[in-house]
């Protein structure tokens, strides 16, 4: 369930990365995307649970992922 005392006013754009908490559910993910393609449906957004971290590539090889 959403804290609705904790919702804040988002100004998403095209091709954002939204992070939630890394407890959300994930149909409450689903729903928030299904509510921004109500906004705006060719808007393109990537919803995640954080944290999140930026790696350089030598990290990522390391965790086994290759570039093409």
């Amino acid at each position: 369930m959403i804290d609705l005392d904790a919702v804040q006013r988002l100004n998403v754009h095209d091709g954002d990365l939204l992070v939630v908490p890394e407890g959300s559910d994930p149909q409450d993910m689903v729903r928030l995307g299904e509510a921004l393609r109500v906004l705006d449906p060719c808007r393109k957004v990537i919803i995640v649970r954080g944290p999140l971290q930026q790696l350089d590539v030598g990290a990522m090889n390391k965790l086994g992922w290759y570039r093409a």
